[in-house]
This record gives C-alpha cells, structure tokens and sequence, in this order.
C-alpha cells in the first residue's frame, strides 16, 4: 500500500475515532487499536473503502443516477456542499426534514410552495402586501428555503444517499433503507458500519479530516460531468433509405 497516501491520512488526522467508552461493537474490524483513551481507525481499511465507493460513485454518476449528499453536521457542511454542486447532485446541509424521502409527495408541495414564494418575492409581488402580510410570506420563504434551497430541483426520490456521518444522520438513513436505496457514507467509531450499504471508517469530528475526503471523492465525478454533457433524452429519426426515397418520389408524380 502507498505509504505516501497513508502519511498524507495520518496527516489530515482520518486516523482519530471517538473515545474508547463511546464505540459501536461492530466497528471493531475497523479499529487498529486506541491511544490515551481514543480509538485508532485502521487507514488501510479506509483506503480500501474509499477505492471501493469512489467505484460505486463513479458507476451512478455516469449511468445518470442522482445522488442525495447528507452533510448537516457542522464540520462538512462546507466541504461537501461544494463536492455535490460540482457534480450536479442534490444536497442538504442545514436540517434534515423528517420525510424527506418516505413521505416525498407531501414534501413535493412544500417545494412547490417555496418555488411559488421565491417567485413572487423575485418578481416584487410581496411588495403590494400589507407589513405584516409580507413579514409572513418572507418569514415562511426563510424557512423554506432553508429546508430546501438544494433538493427544489429533486422530482423524484434519489438513486442513491451518501451520509457524511452514519450516526449523525441516522434519521436520513432509516429514511433510506425503509425505501431500500443504496446508502453510503462516512463512520466514525460510534457508528454502525453495517447500517450503510458500504462506509468509509474515518474521522468525522475534524474539518480538516472532511475536508480531505471530499477531495478524495471528487474525481469519482470529474469525468462525464453532466452539466456539461445532458443526457439525450429522444432517439434520432430512422434515416430514410435511397429505396424509400425513391418511392415517396414515384407517389407524388403519381399524384
């Protein structure tokens, strides 16, 4: 294994866990050993887990699958939300909304309801309301907005939800098995690594250990990237043949 790559990990402290009394059994294959009461992530599984969902990534990316980013945690907001709008992929950073994903159709309307707000706040309609009229119609946008500024687009629940921290997002990530969709992510010690489809073991406590990963990730979409590339929606027209030709010509002299 590439020492450089494991020195650049031990660096950017992808090593660090949680404290030894505050561990989930089954991260234990994970675990190199503990230091001054810590747990030690073992980096060459992280390697291989981040070869392996770098893979499974790519793979969606390019077969047109959406791809939901759940980053609510402080220290990944950043990183991450940067990761997902270069890739043309939805992201939540701010709160997750409870149903989000199982109760999607209620959820529809509340987008279309925050589409139809930011709207009329664009096109100065809540200019010709009352102060407190239009104190409630911003307020309700704030909060919409803040709930889902960077799903408006979604139309249809994702292929696929990538969770920067199992345990912290665990509510996102129930969502998601409930509905039997593919789940990645990031686990820090304290998370069940088999709650995800596939995880990464890694520190999720350090902006700088985040901020790290995203960049790994990243070229899992630097190729085939679809705002530059749409998918083609319609098949060409057959091409008419000489034969053909000829006989559309023999007609119209017919007629």
């Amino acid at each position: 294994m590439d020492k450089k790559l494991l020195t650049d990990m031990f660096d950017n402290l992808l090593h660090i866990g949680n404290k030894t009394n505050y561990w989930y059994p089954t991260m234990k294959s994970f675990i190199y050993g503990s230091s001054n009461g810590v747990h030690i992530i073992d980096l060459t599984k992280t390697v291989t887990q981040i070869d392996l969902i770098k893979e499974l990534l790519s793979e969606a990316h390019t077969s047109w699958k959406k791809i939901l980013f759940v980053a609510t945690k402080l220290q990944s907001r950043t990183a991450f939300s940067k990761l997902a709008e270069n890739a043309g992929h939805y992201y939540v950073t701010e709160k997750w909304v409870p149903g989000l994903l199982t109760n999607f159709k209620t959820i529809k309307k509340r987008i279309a309801t925050y589409v139809r707000l930011e709207k009329e706040a664009a096109n100065g309609n809540f200019d010709i309301l009352t102060k407190k009229e239009k104190a409630t119609k911003l307020l309700e946008l704030e909060k919409l907005d803040k709930a889902f500024r960077w799903v408006k687009d979604m139309k249809k629940t994702p292929d696929i939800i990538f969770v920067v921290d199992a345990a912290y997002e665990d509510q996102a990530v129930k969502e998601a098995k409930s509905l039997r969709l593919p789940v990645y992510g990031i686990c820090n010690t304290n998370s069940d690594p088999y709650s995800l489809n596939e995880a990464i073991p890694a520190n999720t406590n350090s902006v700088k250990s985040l901020d790290y990963l995203a960049k790994v990730l990243a070229p899992a979409f630097s190729w085939a990237v679809k705002k530059s590339t749409p998918k083609p929606a319609v098949k060409p027209a057959p091409q008419t043949t000489s034969s053909e030709k000829k006989t559309e010509s023999e007609k119209s002299e017919e007629k």
